[in-house]
């Protein structure tokens, strides 16, 4: 059978490498080193490909896994930590699984995070309020903004996170996402940022209509990033300062802080996306259940943009949130900025 007489092979297998992220799918893959070399088999049933990656390859940073099934070496693994390439495996409904890092540490930062700091709290929830007043446009949420600098408790900026987001998601009800086909009525529109399929209604992790799903995507990909941040910058990623550890919440709640100022990027970016186009049915899919999921191609375009828009929020944030605490320790913290190369960038500026 030739490509010719299968249109969708050329979806199925488009470019691999989306930016500096390889994308692994399909099914049967497989991360082994063949001679030196990283190999990278995936495809969907006959179809399959095989890339090959040398150690001097350095356009790189992140192989992102969405295989439904197949296995890594350890071989693998060890490859990419001694060249430097973050590993990301999601699984089907978009959720991370894991993420692999060459972590940095320090106990006394991890002192200054277990005893927490109202400033760095503040600072995360003063660029997540004004992103989403950038992206909204909404007074409300200006003005919780400016009640937010006069808050000293945890509550009491949790309320203003609370009554804010309430302003910002309204904002945006009614958003019109368009189909070429007949589709369920409730995925056409935008109506609230929750899932009726998680009992209480208070998150939307199960995504029921495309919009939601293409943000929960969008998220992983900043969940994903916000740990390797952590991990870069020497916070504990367990450790969150405004989250608290859950056992049932899989991500690491310092990872959770950090997202919060990415959030209103991802945000802008899926808007973007859902008024620039008309969807396809094969565009998303539909668990048993009712969970809206992002199908292929369209993930790997979402998955591409949403480490577009989250890295510098993130890689930003997170050297600030170091920077705050080691102001509050005792002892002296290094400032480092191993994400941005700010320090190395001011340095070079004053020696000009």
């Amino acid at each position: 059978m030739t490509d010719a007489e299968i249109p969708e092979l050329a979806e199925l297998f488009a470019p691999r490498t989306i930016g500096s992220a390889i994308i692994v799918e399909g099914f049967g893959a497989k991360l082994t080193v063949e001679r030196g070399q990283l190999a990278i088999h995936d495809g969907f049933g006959p179809y399959r490909r095989t890339d090959k990656l040398s150690r001097i390859e350095r356009s790189v940073e992140r192989i992102v896994v969405t295989a439904v099934d197949g296995y890594v070496t350890i071989d693998a693994m060890r490859w990419c930590r001694d060249v430097g390439i973050s590993v990301v495996m999601l699984d089907p409904s978009g959720e991370v699984i894991m993420t692999t890092e060459s972590p940095w540490r320090d106990g006394r930062l991890h002192r200054a995070q277990a005893l927490g700091s109202p400033d760095a709290v503040r600072y995360i929830m003063d660029r997540k309020l004004t992103g989403q007043y950038e992206v909204s446009g909404h007074a409300k949420v200006k003005d919780q903004l400016i009640r937010l600098h006069d808050m000293e408790t945890l509550s009491q900026i949790a309320d203003i996170e609370a009554k804010a987001a309430r302003c910002y998601w309204g904002s945006m009800k009614g958003t019109p996402v368009k189909f070429r086909d007949a589709v369920p009525e409730h995925w056409q529109t935008f109506q609230a940022r929750y899932s009726p399929l998680q009992g209480t209604g208070k998150t939307a992790r199960k995504a029921v209509t495309p919009f939601n799903a293409l943000l929960n995507l969008a998220y992983s990909i900043g969940y994903a990033e916000a740990r390797l941040a952590c991990h870069a910058t020497g916070l504990d990623p367990e450790l969150g300062l405004l989250h608290r550890p859950k056992e049932a919440n899989k991500v690491p709640s310092m990872a959770l802080d950090l997202v919060e100022v990415a959030r209103p990027y991802v945000d802008q970016m899926i808007l973007n996306v859902v008024s620039e186009r008309t969807f396809t049915r094969r565009d998303f899919g539909e668990t048993i259940e009712g969970q809206c999921t992002v199908g292929s191609p369209l993930d790997r375009e979402i998955i591409n943009r949403a480490r577009d828009a989250v890295k510098e929020p993130i890689a930003e944030a997170a050297e600030d949130v170091v920077h705050i605490l080691s102001k509050s320790s005792d002892t002296r913290i290094p400032t480092r900025t191993p994400l941005t190369s700010r320090n190395a960038k001011r340095s070079a500026k004053c020696r000009g």
